[in-house]
């Protein structure tokens, strides 16, 4: 029998090919990425350094709430800024023309403003349950109010007309 050589066939070419562009390129790369940690590594100090500085900054500054009453003035003023912030004419107004569009059945008598809320509670006085309705109704839409809800009603037996006071409420837009 005749013994068979295995025969090895190789079709790569092993050899290292390295080329002058090939190695300028590596070189640039390695370069290029060398650029870029110092860049940030400048940034990174330099971020440091400013935090430092606003924490000296910040720790010089004098803070309104050191005490107790400057917090209580600082809470009176922000208090006093949401009453003014109430936009009082456009809510006025918006009830008035409601209260006229009702023919006059309409009496309002308490209107009070919630300015953390942006709220507004409504008390007023129908002669029917239908008018109170009809003035819900209305304020619905309005453009001024948002969600203009019923809270109560309640006949008042006092009244010979036995007229029905009725608090409503609604938000009213900025």
């Amino acid at each position: 029998m005749k013994r068979t050589e295995l025969m090895r066939l190789d079709f790569g070419d092993h050899r290292p090919t390295w080329s002058i562009a090939g190695f300028i390129l590596c070189v640039l790369g390695a370069a290029a990425c060398l650029a870029v940690a110092l860049a940030f590594n400048s940034a990174l100090n330099q971020r440091g350094r400013l935090d430092g500085e606003l924490e000296t900054v910040s720790a010089h500054k004098p803070r309104l709430s050191d005490s107790p009453a400057r917090a209580a003035e600082a809470a009176e003023f922000d208090k006093m800024s949401r009453q003014l912030s109430v936009p009082w004419t456009t809510l006025l107004s918006e009830l008035e023309s409601a209260s006229k569009d009702m023919e006059n059945n309409v009496s309002l008598l308490q209107v009070e403003p919630d300015a953390e809320k942006h709220l507004v509670r409504i008390t007023a006085e129908v002669r029917s349950l239908p008018d109170a309705l009809a003035y819900l109704k209305r304020l619905q839409q309005s453009q001024t109010l948002r969600y203009p809800m019923l809270e109560s009603h309640e006949r008042i037996k006092d009244d010979p007309e036995h007229a029905i006071r009725v608090k409503l409420s609604a938000e009213w837009r900025a």
